[in-house]
């Protein structure tokens, strides 16, 4: 089917965000979606199998699946909050835990910890069971790899998440063990009684320093009246002497935020020493200074001391981003003034933000910003109706100020719970980095109508997107749709990322694995580790605008006229001195579909001619590169 559709593909079909000319006169509303939304599932059917799986799904080119793990349904992989897959990036391993069940064994009320290196079709698994009583759900998986060791079975899963009984959601469960099933340690501790839901599954992590930390949201009443108080976190630490983690008692961190207390798309994450921490939703803070314009921004807290004290970090006027000012639409009261908004309450399917921390200790924060069409309190909840869907990484200077790159566009909506499979999905953005934190990578899932056609207007066939930044260098790699045209084209649901990447040489790996859903929701579904997904340090060609490594303002390119266009347009270029210019064109798989040879020009402005005559409708990049310096533009071709 895939072959034959893509013979009857009109490639030419382009994605026109980001166009210049702004459509203003159309808004719609969205619906707020409930903040516990798909979460509150505690007694699904258990199916029990005893394959030991590992074999290869498929193959295509560079990319290769392979199975290597299984759940009774999706509830115990659905949400992006927790942590499925991981990497040990010196060992080169690769790490996937889930709540098992289906046809690669074990029960729904297990987990299932499977490892293998990097690339590698063979892999490894070992199940934890928990004590009679008790059923684990949601639950996240990381593995530390204590110092100098290169044996697998000495490294140690830490595991953590909700627990029930029979009667329902009982309380939290964290611990670890070791891969050879050695020095198994596992708490249950109980809800107090007047929790609802307080899942201790949100960013689990494990430094190199031997500390583990993992969050949960607590809300407090009844599934038909909750209130949310704030995160809670709790913190651990290697012993080297028993192989085990002990753990410290739970940190309670409360914000004071309006919309009773309501908190979306959390995350916490820590830097690549674990010195420095974050942890952050996105909210509509009580004080005026952090949200000055009473909707959703991130509400951020800091450690210095591996979780044992929260700080807020200062306010910041997101208006102030240059990159937002470019991108986004004005509010129509004010057109001089642009107001971003965190995309994450207003619909199902659960929109989320990825984030990290670079080298520098900076936190990064990737999802979907969006314009605010009006700042008057009643008018919050509307859009603006032609506005391109984008997506941004958002990250701190280092200075108390923040700066945003555009990452890409969205190009179809959340699939909504209305579809045949009972469940929702969105795009599921997730960032990652290098072991030294140098490189940052955002990865998401969407249905690309340009090749797809464009009645694909939700996310029903997603593929594997991805894009990489360079924080030393400042430059930025195109965003790569990784399985479009391949044997794996649309087939990549439940999309896990791992926080960190894998080096070889001048690639960077980026651990992926993609679900096989069943018919429903409560149906069996088969996880699949996605090899071949990386960028080479080739790739990273455009430069950024971070404030605080501003390239010498020697080349000055200006946006290419007539845009849109067809047939020819110009570029202005600028120089202060004498250089040797070159000037290429990208598509949005990030291919060279053009380009003007490179040329000696001296000092002062030149035109260079782009004959776009044989380029198919659609958005593409420019790089004019000077010397050591290097310009992008976005251009359209109609």
């Amino acid at each position: 089917m895939k072959k034959t559709l893509l013979l009857s593909l009109a490639l030419s079909v382009g994605l026109l965000a980001g166009a210049q000319q702004r459509n203003l006169s159309n808004i719609r509303k969205a619906e707020v979606r409930p903040i516990d939304q798909g979460i509150n599932h505690i007694n699904e059917t258990s199916v029990q199998s005893t394959y030991t799986g590992g074999e290869i799904y498929n193959r295509s080119g560079d990319l290769l699946k392979t199975n290597i793990a299984s759940s009774s349904n999706v509830y115990g992989i659905f949400s992006y909050e927790q942590r499925v897959v991981s990497a040990q990036p010196e060992a080169g391993m690769v790490f996937f835990g889930n709540r098992a069940g289906g046809p690669l064994g074990a029960t729904g009320n297990d987990i299932k910890v499977a490892w293998g290196a990097n690339e590698s079709a063979t892999w490894s698994n070992y199940l934890i069971t928990p004590e009679t009583g008790f059923n684990f759900r949601y639950p996240s998986t990381v593995v530390y790899n204590p110092a100098g060791n290169t044996n697998p079975a000495n490294m140690v899963a830490i595991v953590s998440g909700p627990f029930t009984d029979a009667a329902g959601w009982k309380g939290q469960f964290f611990g670890s063990v070791k891969l050879d099933g050695q020095n198994k340690n596992i708490t249950y501790q109980n809800n107090e009684p007047n929790i609802y839901i307080n899942h201790l599954n949100i960013g689990l992590n494990v430094t190199k320093n031997g500390h583990a930390h993992v969050a949960s949201q607590r809300l407090n009443g009844t599934s038909t009246s909750y209130l949310s108080t704030g995160w809670e976190v709790l913190n651990g630490a290697f012993n080297a002497e028993t192989s085990q983690f002990d753990w410290e008692p739970i940190v309670q961190v409360q914000p004071a935020l309006l919309e009773d207390g309501r908190i979306d798309a959390s995350s916490l994450v820590f830097s690549p020493d674990g010195s420095v921490g974050y942890l952050l939703g996105t909210a509509v803070d009580a004080d005026p200074d952090y949200s000055p314009y009473g909707l959703e921004w991130p509400v951020v807290y800091k450690t210095t001391d591996n979780g044992e004290t929260w700080e807020k970090t200062e306010p910041f006027n997101f208006s102030e981003i240059n990159t937002f000012k470019e991108n986004l639409y004005p509010t129509r009261a004010d057109l001089d003034l642009v107001v971003p908004r965190w995309y994450n309450k207003w619909v199902g399917g659960n929109r989320n933000n990825g984030a990290t921390v670079d080298i520098h200790g900076n936190l990064h924060i990737a999802g979907i910003v969006r314009s605010t069409n009006s700042v008057h309190p009643d008018s919050l909840s509307y859009f603006y109706t032609e506005e391109p869907v984008l997506i941004f990484d958002v990250f701190m200077n280092g200075d108390g100020t923040w700066n945003a790159i555009f990452v890409d566009s969205v190009r179809t909506e959340v699939v909504d719970d209305t579809n045949p499979f009972g469940m929702g999905w969105d795009q599921r953005i997730q960032m990652s980095r290098t072991s030294d934190g140098s490189k940052v990578f955002v990865t998401w899932g969407d249905t690309d109508p340009a090749t797809w056609g464009i009645n694909f207007e939700t996310n029903q066939q997603p593929d594997v997107f991805t894009w990489g930044y360079d924080v030393t260098s400042n430059l930025y790699t195109m965003p790569v749709n990784v399985t479009a045209l391949t044997e794996y084209w649309g087939e990549n649901f439940w999309l896990h990322v791992s926080d960190m990447v894998i080096q070889d040489g001048s690639k960077y790996h980026i651990p992926v694995t993609t679900s096989v859903p069943g018919a429903t929701q409560d149906n069996p579904l088969t996880h699949q580790y996605l090899s071949g997904v990386y960028f080479d340090e080739s790739d990273f060609i455009l430069l950024g605008s971070n404030k605080t490594e501003k390239p010498a303002a020697r080349l000055q390119v200006s946006q290419n006229y007539p845009n849109p266009f067809n047939g020819s347009a110009e570029v202005v270029v600028s120089l202060v001195s004498p250089a040797g210019v070159s000037l290429k064109v990208y598509n949005l798989l990030g291919q060279n579909v053009l380009e003007v040879a490179e040329r000696s020009l001296g000092t002062g402005s030149h035109i260079l001619s782009i004959n776009a005559s044989s380029l198919k409708s659609g958005v593409y990049s420019y790089v004019v590169t000077a010397g050591n310096e290097r310009v992008t533009k976005k251009m359209i071709v109609k």
